[in-house]
């Protein structure tokens, strides 16, 4: 199948102004940190891990359909972008292009280990990056093929690091809780990937990842919900994608079993999840609804 035809503007709108949120919530807890007591402090981060996870989906967004079409515009946004969800942004792109390479199966550098549980694989992908980063950047640097980009990295750890180390040296409880608030963040993003490729099978067109029909999740998240139609086709902006999974169903493209009415926050959704992720092995599906000649997600 071919992708469809679509279009994007020069300014996603409603995705700069989930991210102008962060631009109001960020000068905010810089500015009134020193004078709030620990209730104000907690409720500031407590509301910086909404606004952190919402810009989540628009850095995921314009990793793939850049959401303002000017390049120098692009750039900037790029960096406060990855700012704001503690992502040095060319090292996370990469790897996020790696995961789409791959669909979650060998390869994949962010893939479930054989006998991993759930908590296991989330504080090891939270973590590691932070404490044991060698084999991370090590993948992100080699898979850095030109020189812009490799610059673009090292500016984009010394942005993120250097903020956060400076934030530190400045006012300590202020550095150490935005590092905080990155953590759990930066778990929650690691959740939604687990969740939107349960039970799925990198080797199968019709069962790369797992469809949520959430109407609310989908309206405030961009459609984040259509993730098979996603990764069949990762460069189809997110209003398009409705239309995407409604083709892929029509072509038997859909699993009927990977289909969900719910989120991967919700409760339920979160709740099957992690009964279902044992630590055993990851055990790929074996039955198909298309025949067993289609090409596979890696090399089609």
């Amino acid at each position: 199948m071919r992708p469809p035809r679509t279009t994007s503007p020069a300014l996603d709108l409603p995705n700069l102004a989930v991210h102008a949120l962060w631009w109001a919530w960020f000068p905010a807890l810089l500015w009134s940190w020193s004078s709030l007591e620990w209730t104000g402090r907690a409720g500031m981060l407590v509301l910086g891990w909404a606004v952190l996870f919402w810009n989540y989906a628009v850095l995921h967004n314009h990793m793939h359909v850049p959401i303002v079409k000017p390049r120098a515009l692009q750039f900037v946004v790029s960096r406060t972008l990855g700012l704001s969800c503690g992502f040095p942004y060319r090292g996370y792109y990469i790897h996020h292009f790696n995961h789409h390479r791959y669909n979650d199966g060998p390869g994949d550098w962010g893939m479930r280990r054989p006998g991993e549980g759930v908590l296991r694989y989330l504080l090891r992908s939270t973590l590691a990056p932070w404490f044991w980063p060698w084999q991370v950047v090590g993948n992100v640097w080699q898979a850095t093929k030109t020189r812009a980009w490799r610059l673009e990295l090292a500016l984009d750890f010394v942005v993120v690091d250097g903020l956060l180390l400076g934030l530190v040296f400045w006012r300590p409880s202020l550095g150490l809780s935005l590092w905080g608030l990155w953590l759990v963040g930066q778990l929650s993003i690691y959740w939604l990937n687990l969740a939107a490729h349960f039970e799925t099978d990198a080797r199968r067109k019709d069962s790369l990842a797992v469809t949520s029909n959430s109407r609310l999740y989908n309206l405030f998240f961009f459609n984040a919900g259509h993730h098979q139609a996603h990764h069949v086709w990762p460069q189809v902006p997110w209003r398009e994608l409705p239309g995407a999974t409604h083709s892929l169903t029509v072509a038997d493209r859909v699993r009927p079993d990977l289909q969900t009415s719910l989120s991967p926050i919700n409760p339920l959704w979160v709740a099957r999840v992690l009964r279902g992720y044992s630590a055993a092995p990851c055990e790929p599906l074996t039955e198909s609804t298309i025949t067993s000649g289609t090409p596979s997600a890696v090399t089609s």
